[in-house]
């Protein structure tokens, strides 16, 4: 039997959050997996008894694609829920972010149906296009930035766009992910409700994928990018691994994104002590290692100049003083000429930042940004690229280093010429030639080249030889 939902409440855990009164819309943010499968799948079956209008058109279901979807995870929603959204005819949308820039480039409508026949996998922009071209991968460390541009902003955007009065937002994060769900309940908008259906519910994974499998009679996989790199955190390695094995085309485009990137930057690797390449080794996935190897032979590959700035970061002293601070501690710093204690008002102001740039500012044993500029120079078949670095280290003074490959019998290995090293104090700069890909385009952030210039003065570094006998230089 179905409780109502004002009974389900009585059986929630205690710090459950209260379900919103029936709003104008409600929202359920499918990403395809298990947690929003579920609570979409109950509602549907019950919607009177979730608030919702018996002929659900008031429900609306949309899906950020990210262009990295598992293919099991869009088999099996093709499968099992698309049916039921026609049945029923439930509103399903499906969109993507319509460029690198969401102020410019907006959002793009993929699907809007009451009766969808087809998970899209991608629109024009993919979070995938967006990592080849900017030669990086997914960070393990800090915000899931990857995340909030092809999920969080898309679905705002169409939010504002498309949405008048108020609206319950459903998001399914399970019983014990209370901090997630307070943290998502500071992001105020106008006319949203969040609603954590799982949580209300006492429903904890176990629970819900029981619910799934009795309903489809099948153990319903978890939703992430297939170059997400919290499988080794998360402690789901070997279900990824797992993944890999059936899915090997989909793991080699993870694999051919983190070795571009770390040829570009040694320091990226897709996990934080260990490569996705190795990973594969340990699995024993030979079937991935080699469609790996074959791809990389086939790719036009180029020699890159790439530049780094990094400076320092900001002191202890900064952090207390420079930050936003409230009026009364403002007030007083500007009438007695020096800053008292922050209150606790102010201490608690986020997103400090420092408008002043007085030199007690920095520390130089701290690392702050990053600045970068990729020089693509020629494309080539992966020799002829391989020969045009050989030459250009065969100068006196440069050096060719190779890195050896992570899996014996592959041709996974970097080869570089590092011409400016870092030094060990901030503001520091690095310079090197290295072969890979040739998928990621000449590019530096705007003002590198005035960086660049007043970090090599700050930071001096002996000379260097240009850049002869490069092809195109």
């Amino acid at each position: 039997m179905v409780l109502p939902t004002t009974q389900l409440k009585l059986f929630a855990p205690e710090d459950a959050f209260p379900e919103p009164a029936p709003c104008d819309w409600t929202v359920l943010c499918w990403g395809l997996g298990a947690d929003s499968t579920a609570i979409l799948v109950r509602m549907l079956e019950n919607p009177v008894t979730f608030g919702l209008r018996p002929d659900l058109s008031d429900l609306i279901v949309i899906n950020a694609v990210t262009g990295m979807e598992w293919a099991d995870s869009v088999e099996l929603a093709e499968r099992h829920v698309l049916p039921l959204l026609r049945a029923k005819r439930v509103r399903l949308v499906q969109i993507a972010r319509g460029g690198h820039s969401i102020a410019k480039d907006g959002i793009e409508i993929l699907t809007d149906t009451r009766t969808p026949t087809t998970i899209r996998t991608s629109g024009e922009w993919s979070l995938l296009l967006d990592l080849q071209l900017s030669g990086t991968i997914p960070m393990y460390g800090g915000a899931r930035l990857c995340s909030v541009h092809s999920k969080g902003e898309p679905l705002d955007r169409w939010f504002e766009l498309h949405l008048t009065g108020s609206y319950r937002h459903i998001i399914g994060f399970e019983a014990g992910e209370t901090g997630r769900a307070r943290i998502d309940t500071s992001y105020g908008k106008t006319g949203r409700n969040p609603w954590y259906p799982l949580i209300n519910w006492g429903w904890d994974r176990p629970k819900l994928l029981s619910y799934l499998r009795e309903r489809f009679g099948v153990t319903w996989p978890k939703s992430y990018c297939w170059a997400c790199p919290y499988p080794t955190s998360a402690g789901s390695l070997p279900d990824h691994m797992a993944r890999a094995e059936r899915f090997p085309e989909q793991i080699v485009e993870a694999a051919l994104l983190e070795y571009t990137a770390q040829a570009l930057n040694p320091r990226f690797t897709l996990y934080a002590n260990s490569s996705l390449r190795h990973q594969l080794h340990l699995a024993g996935n030979t079937r991935a290692l080699d469609l790996l190897a074959a791809r990389l032979d086939a790719e036009p590959w180029s020699v890159y100049e790439v530049r780094r700035v990094l400076t320092p970061g900001r002191s202890a002293e900064c952090l207390s003083w420079h930050g936003p601070r409230c009026a009364a501690c403002l007030a007083y710093e500007q009438q007695h000429g020096k800053p008292r204690p922050r209150c606790k008002a102010c201490q608690g102001l986020p997103k400090q930042s420092c408008t002043r740039r007085a030199p007690g500012c920095y520390d130089p044993q701290k690392k702050g940004t990053a600045w970068r500029s990729v020089r693509r120079v020629g494309m080539l078949p992966r020799p002829l690229a391989k020969t045009s670095l050989d030459r250009f280290a065969s100068v006196p003074g440069r050096e060719l280093a190779h890195t050896a490959s992570v899996v014996d019998g592959y041709a996974f290995g970097f080869d570089r010429v590092v011409t400016i090293q870092r030094g060990e104090h901030f503001p520091a700069v690095e310079r090197q030639f290295v072969t890979a890909p040739a998928s990621v385009p000449t590019k530096a952030r705007n003002g590198f080249e005035t960086a660049w210039q007043s970090a090599r003065a700050a930071a001096p570094q002996p000379p260097t030889l240009g850049p002869a006998l490069l092809p195109g230089a």
